[in-house]
């Protein structure tokens, strides 16, 4: 009888994993201040330094959350090493004449200097994700959600740069998906399906390093694919 019921007990959901924690509140928090910011960006014509500003701030809020939170604070890390290493696949991007920058900016090799912050941010937000889905969902959860969830709100925020004049896409192979191209719509998604599986390694470093090449095979197959199927 006591197996019988440790049995059933085992098969029950961990309510604890259901239950937003106070690192989901601090999470939710920060994503919702830098919606919040881009939306001034985009919908007011504000200088581009401030641009730079509000990821700098948006950074920091990530370092004090991290501090407090260890259950982010690796996924931090990996997002912040992955973000300096991107700036290689950004350089690929502006070379194909796509991705177009204002050349008023402070740049880091092709990208604006704030570049790396901001996609430390969104590897932060997205791969804490996939750990909370992992815990109360699964693995497949964890794969599927952040990326629908990357290819909404990281589209959502190549079309809104486009339209506040931080960043925009002059071409592209085969197909655009209103001012964004499909290439890099469908490379987010994979990506970002692909990063809680180098998350839950815990060795944010090297996953760091690994889910920067994983961004690169990511933008640079996704070109390759729809450039041959446009011909």
């Amino acid at each position: 009888m006591r197996e019988l019921r440790n049995s059933k007990a085992g098969d029950r959901p961990d309510l604890d994993h259901q239950s937003l924690t106070a690192t989901d509140r601090r999470v939710l928090a920060w994503l919702g201040v830098n919606l919040v910011v881009f939306g001034h960006v985009v919908l007011f014509e504000t200088p581009l330094w401030l641009t730079y500003a509000y990821n700098g701030l948006l950074y920091l809020v990530g370092v004090g959350i991290a501090w407090r939170s260890p259950q982010i604070r690796d996924v931090f890390v990996l997002g912040s090493v992955a973000g300096v290493l991107e700036v290689g696949v950004d350089a690929f991007l502006v070379s194909t004449g796509s991705l177009v920058y204002p050349q008023s900016l402070p740049m880091l090799v092709s990208s604006p200097l704030y570049m790396p912050i901001a996609w430390a941010l969104v590897v932060t937000y997205f791969g804490y994700l996939g750990r909370r889905l992992a815990a109360v969902a699964g693995p497949v959860a964890a794969t599927v959600g952040p990326a629908v969830s990357a290819m909404l709100l990281v589209g959502g925020f190549e079309y809104g740069a486009h339209y506040a004049g931080i960043w925009s896409y002059a071409t592209a192979p085969f197909a655009m998906l209103g001012t964004v191209p499909a290439f890099i719509v469908v490379a987010e998604g994979a990506m970002f399906a692909a990063l809680y599986w180098i998350v839950r390694l815990r060795r944010p470093l090297l996953g760091g390093v690994g889910f920067a090449a994983v961004i690169s095979v990511c933008y640079v197959g996704s070109y390759t694919l729809f450039a041959a199927l446009g011909g």
